[in-house]
Formats: structure tokens, sequence, C-alpha cells
């Protein structure tokens, strides 16, 4: 023993003499081209115990979720007690053999002296269909060296070059009722949340016989028994089901939708999948066996999606409810691979898929679907006029959340026709009716048919029309909660709008942006020319000088909560009317749809009304999150209520907004340079006792803790390894001090906050008291 203990001894002395001591610390959390799982084998979507290898790759009875470059980018995470890596090492290898020999037959990048957590492939050339494996390790600080992290595989997609993005295949996941009940010769069965599903049973049958099975997504209020009619674009399906004699499994085949079928722009299952279908319930009718959950299995079918990525909870019941739905809908809605507006149609949608991407990235750190979706939508663009503008801003958030800038490189040019300045006349404002959508205007935005349907139009908010009949029953359709009919506060449709225009200013700066990252210098001062010029012309055309409101238009005095809540995200009401303005969308209560709530919500927290916001995502009114609870619904929905979209159906992703809100705004927590490497934490809780908060980043896991009394404030925060963070809390009324870990800080407050920059990696708390 004596020995041994000298051994080391020895072997510690020599590592720290040659200035080299090793950690226990791996980096983690490897990605291929952005994806998690470029090693995963699956087959129809499950997951097989089997390591990613030539010889599986070569049956081509597996789905391996393939690289579409040959120059693919690598990302990985520091453990959270490094401040700050130095530089890093990348082995690619042909084999695992060589690799755990610490050799790159195909690339030893060396030591590359650099602080980031990300690096493009830069050997040999790689070819297709062949299983490749790389790891990483770093360096912090000169003498301390972390150990090389677990390998991970990969292969390049043999139509690598077709322009597709990097993406993961289909996940499928066998899930077991949680409720199973009999009645007489019948069974009700729940499953507790919808999912788009396929749905297989074993039953029993001592001869020839037949069962009724029906699937759907409501059921009866207060009874076992499934909604068959639960009105347009809520799903129901009943089929009779023949049974063979002795015991068989049955998967039931789902219905093809006609008017969905013959949309081109419908997004298709993969065919190693099938056709899925969105329900809850099940019920089996004159079936005389028994059954158990082992007995009925749904396969739910979603995009890759890690559950310890995100969690929230607060003092407040409704929210954490709110929390659950919304998380949970960017999980059940990425069931085609693409961000698609719901069930209904299956489209992608500019604006659904804004709203999905950053509530996606808040509650698990994946970006690969938002790729592909953004490629997709430059190419087949909708009819809105806003929902055009919408691109850029995608485009600008996957660079910024991931910090990979090939998608804004190779796309550039098609975002600059995505500002849509060809429609922009003398006054700098841009407008649909001027004269300037051509033949040659559609044909740069992609639209695919010239003829009066391509025509952008302005939407504001969805949906415009007037209820069915008329004016006939208005109070049916409006409610006690909001002044019109329609989802947008009796918006006043001009020739040059509000609405559009702020959003136009609005990416017009991040354009200037984007410009700057790119090293387009010229393009840039373009850019803030453009905005600078909008900005004059809007206060001008729409802003009302004696209140400091917005007019919905150039020759309208209506002021909508629209006009002015678009008009106060986007940064273009001057400093001395932000209380006017915030005062008056406060009013107007949620006189918005699913989708506008992105924007009024943003405009509240980041306009000091943060308790209002909070209140609004905990309402319990009609208009309100709670309410697709209340109604039964597990996914978010298109609409606050079937009264308001009688077409409405319940899986639409761009009505979980607090996913993000509650993540980016509330808690604070949000990037503020490309790839995460550094965030901002800024909570707003407002009269909340606590809120607690998990969320990930491309860079790493950060924790957040709130918690507060008339006196004190106290703030828990864990930081990524390499990752700087920029902390701002509220300063409370009288005599106080902030201590960090115990410390005395001596700072001093600006606007009522207190500043902390360079808070880097690992565990802090911070108190206010």
């Amino acid at each position: 023993m004596k020995k041994t203990f000298l051994l080391g001894i020895s072997f510690v002395s020599f590592l720290l003499h040659v200035g080299c001591q090793y950690r226990l610390v791996k980096p983690k959390e490897l990605r291929t081209d952005l994806l998690r799982n470029s090693d995963h084998v699956k087959l129809n979507g499950v997951v097989q115990e089997l390591m990613l290898n030539n010889e599986i790759l070569s049956t081509n009875k597996y789905e391996i979720s393939k690289i579409q470059t040959k120059t693919p980018l690598f990302n990985w995470v520091l453990d959270h007690k490094s401040k700050q890596s130095i530089s890093y090492q990348l082995l690619v290898s042909s084999s695992v053999k060589l690799l755990n020999k610490n050799k790159g037959d195909l690339w030893d990048s060396g030591k590359i002296n650099s602080t980031a957590f990300s690096q493009l492939y830069n050997g040999k050339e790689l070819k297709t269909e062949k299983v490749y494996y790389w790891k990483i390790r770093y360096w912090e600080k000169e003498e301390f060296i972390s150990e090389f992290s677990e390998p991970k595989a990969f292969v390049i997609d043999q139509n690598y070059a077709s322009g597709k993005y990097s993406q993961e295949t289909l996940l499928a996941t066998e899930q077991k009722p949680t409720l199973i009940k009999k009645n007489n010769i019948n069974y009700f069965i729940d499953f507790e949340k919808a999912a788009f599903s396929k749905l297989k049973i074993r039953l029993n049958s001592s001869k020839n016989d037949s069962v009724s099975i029906a699937v759907g997504e409501m059921k009866i209020k207060d009874f076992n028994q499934i909604d068959s009619k639960p009105g347009r674009n809520i799903r129901y399906y009943q089929t009779i089901l023949k049974l063979n004699k002795g015991s068989h499994w049955y998967e039931i085949e789902w219905p093809n939708n006609p008017k969905r079928a013959r949309n081109r722009f419908m997004i298709e299952m993969p065919s190693y999948i099938g056709e899925v279908y969105p329900f809850r319930y099940v019920e089996i009718e004159d079936y005389e066996g028994n059954l158990t959950e082992d007995d009925i299995i749904r396969t739910d079918i979603n995009y890759s999606f890690d559950e310890n990525a995100s969690s929230f909870i607060s003092s407040d019941s409704i929210l954490n409810q709110v929390w659950d739905l919304c998380k949970y809908s960017m999980k059940a809605t990425s069931f085609c691979g693409y961000y698609v507006d719901g069930d209904r149609e299956r489209i992608p949608y500019e604006a659904d898929a804004f709203i999905n991407q950053l509530s996606h990235y808040a509650v698990d750190a994946e970006y690969s679907i938002s790729r592909g979706s953004m490629k997709h939508l430059l190419f087949n663009p909708t009819w809105p006029t806003e929902w055009t503008l919408y691109n850029i801003l995608m485009a600008w958030y996957d660079y910024l959340y991931t910090g990979d800038d090939r998608f804004i490189v190779k796309y550039y040019d098609e975002l600059k026709i995505k500002t849509l300045l060809d429609l922009a006349d003398e006054t700098g404002l841009i407008s649909t009716l001027t004269g300037k959508q051509t033949e040659d205007f559609f044909k740069k935005l992609h639209k695919n048919h010239w003829g009066k349907n391509n025509n952008l139009r302005d939407i504001v908010d969805w949906p415009q029309a007037q209820p069915p009949g008329g004016y006939n029953n208005l109070t049916h359709y409006i409610g006690s909660e909001k002044e019109y009919p329609g989802e947008n506060d009796g918006y006043v449709y001009q020739k040059y709008n509000a609405v559009v225009n702020a959003l136009f200013f609005g990416c017009l700066k991040i354009m200037e942006k984007i410009a700057i990252d790119l090293g387009k210098v010229e393009d840039a001062l373009l850019f803030k020319k453009y905005y600078e010029r909008v900005k004059i012309q809007y206060l001008k055309t729409f802003q009302e000088p004696s209140s400091g409101l917005i007019n919905d238009g150039q020759d309208t005095e209506h002021k909508s909560q629209h006009a002015n809540m678009f008009a106060l995200s986007f940064g273009l009401i001057p400093k001395k009317n932000v209380d006017p303005v915030v005062k008056y969308i406060s009013s107007r209560g949620m006189s918005c749809s699913v989708y506008g709530s992105q924007i009024l919500l943003e405009s509240l927290f980041e306009n000091g009304a943060s308790n209002h916001g909070i209140k609004l995502m905990a309402a319990k009114t009609e208009r309100s999150w709670y309410n697709m609870i209340r109604y039964g619904s597990t996914i978010t929905m298109e609409a606050w209520d079937k009264r308001y979209k009688p077409n409405l159906d319940l899986n639409h992703a761009w009505g979980g907004a607090p996913a993000n809100i509650i993540v980016r705004k509330m808690m604070g927590v949000e990037p503020i340079s490309p790839g995460a490497k550094k965030i901002k934490i800024h909570p707003k809780i407002g009269d909340l006792n606590f809120a607690k908060l998990k969320t990930s980043f491309i860079s790493g896991e950060v924790l957040v803790s709130c918690k507060q009394d008339k006196n004190s404030f106290t703030l828990e925060v864990e930081i990524p390894g390499g990752v700087e963070g920029y902390l701002i809390l509220p300063a409370k009324k009288g005599s106080q001090q902030i201590y960090h870990n115990g410390n005395v800080l001596d700072l001093k407050t600006r606007n009522n906050k207190y500043h902390l920059e360079q808070v880097y990696g690992g565990k802090h708390l911070i108190e206010i008291k």
C-alpha cells in the first residue's frame, strides 16, 4: 500500500513538473451538425440498443440521422465548474479502435487556441455512407486539461448535396394507458394526454367476430365517453375491426383526410412511420374479453425531445399548469419533423413557426427541426405580408441560439428580399396597395403561381372574418372580454398599416445586425439608413401627438391593441410615450389571438409591466391558456375558445407563447451573443413569491431560482462552464446591501436595478436585503 501511495505521488509530481494535470471532468453533450443523436439506430422510429457501425449501416434496415454536409459542425458542453476553456483538441477517426488510442487518422486538430465550444470539420475529405467517430478535450489554463469526451458516431448522407439540413429521424415511443374503465362489454381508455400516434390492440376471440374501435381528442364532460361530435377539426374516428379466432395484435388504420391530401403544401409523414392520428381517448365496444394495460399500446411520434432539458415551478399553480401545457405542446406537435400549423392542415406557416421556434428553444435545446422548417418556408411562402418578415426573425434567433452562421451566410440574399423593401415607396413605409406587387416581385419571393391569390395581404391577427351570419348574434362571438369580433381588436385596415410597418422596422434592425456579423459593412449602413427613415415616417404617420398612442393607419383615429403593442415591442415608441402606451395595451386585456399574445407579452415584460404579463398568463378567463386546459385540451389550441374560431383544432403550437415568455422574459434568461456564449439573466417575477427554472442552451444547462418578500430578493443561478453571465436584479426600496456568495458587493443601482457583469460558470447566490 505504501509503495502504491508513493507511486501515486510520483505520478502527480511528474504531471505538475511537465505543466499538465488531468482532471476527471470530460466535455459532454456532443453534437454533430447540431444533432444530439447522430449515433442513434432506430427501427420504425424505435431506438434500438445497437452501436452504430458500418455493419449496421450496410444492412439498410435501420433509420440513421445522417449528416447533410461533408464539413459538419461539432459542438460540446463544458462542466459548469469550468470558468473558461482556453484551447481544445478534436479528433476524427475512421474507427473506434483508432479513436480509443487517441489517433485521429482523418483529423487531429492539434491544440486550437480558442474559447469556443464549436468547430467546423477541417480534415481529410469524408466519404458518404461510412461511419466516423469524433471526440474532444479542452484546456482551462495551461496546467489543467480534461480527459477526452466519450466518442460520437456519425454518417454523411449520400445525398448530402441536395440542400437539406441535418435533421433527426422521428422517434416512436410506446405508451400504456393511465386508465381503463370496463362497463359490461365496453371499455373506455385514457392516455392522459393527446398525442399524434399509432394504435395497436391485442384482442382475443373464440370465433370470427368484430368490435367497434373509436378514438378521440375530447370526452363528454363528467362521463367516461368520447365526444363523437366535438366539432370540425377536433378529431374523432370510429371503425369496425374484424377479429380472427384466437389472440392477435391489431393495428388501427387511420383515415386519409381528403382535404389535407389535396393540399400540395402538406408535410407528409415518412414511410418508416406511416400515418398518425391525434387522440387521447379510446373506446372499444362489444368486446367480451378482458383487456389490461398490456393489451393496448399507443405509439407516440415526435421529434427528438429531452424532457430533462427544462422545468419550471412557481408560487402560482395556474402558471405552473400553463407551463406544462405549453412545454408538452412543443413535443407533441413535432410529430412530422417540421413546424406545422396543427393537424387541420399540417402546413408550415411563418408566424406559427416563429412562436414554435422560440418556445421549442425554451423547453429543449433542439435546433435542427427549426432549421429544416426555415429552409422550407424560404421557398414555400404563405400569403400574409407579416409572415414574410418572420423569416428574418427566425434566421436571427437560429444564429443567436446556435452560434452557427451557415444559414444566414447561405441565404443572406434571400433574407434581404424577405425584408419587403421592394414594397417601400418614397416615404420609406411599405404597403401592399401601391401597385408594387409585380410578377417579378412574386418570383423573387418564390411565390409559385402568378395570379390574384399570390398577392400579399396584411393579416394583423387571425381570424379576421366576421362571425357567420354577420352581426346578428355578436354577443356569442365576442363574449364579455373584448369589444370587437374577430381577433384584431377592430383594426381599421388602411393603405399604410401600423402593424406591418412596425414589424418591417424591426426586421430592418435585425438585418443590420446580421450584416455586421457577416462583415457586410455597406449593407449594414444601408439597413441603418432605411430603418431610421422608417421610424421618422412611422411616428409622423401613425402616432397621435396628444396621447402618444398609435393609430392603425394613416387615415384613421382607431387605436387597436395590436398597433400599439407591435410598435412598443419593436422599439418605435419614444421613451416619453412608453407609459401611456403600456397603460393602453394593458387596458385592452387579451384582445388579441393566441398568436398576438406573443407580441403583447413581450411588449409588457420589456416595458415595466411584468406583473400584468404574469396575470395574463395565469388568468382563468375565457381568453386564457387555463381555458384551454378547462376546455379539455392537453396541447395548446388554435384559438382561445371554439367561440372565437369554430373550425379550430386542439394541437397548434402557435398557442404556446408562455413557454418562451416564461423563460426569456419572466425569468429573463436569453442569449446575448451567438451560441449563448454570453447570456443575460434578468428575472421579472412580479408579485410571485418564488419561481424556479431550468432551461438549456447549446452551451449547457442554466438553473435560475428566485424568491422574494417585501424586504429581500434572493437569486440562485448555475451558469454553464465557459459561459459569461450578465445578471440584472431589482433594487428594493430603502437601504439595501447586495451579496454575492456571501461577499458584500460595492454596486450602485442603475434605473432601480443592480447589474452584475462577467459572472462565469458555476453556482452563484445573490442576495439583496
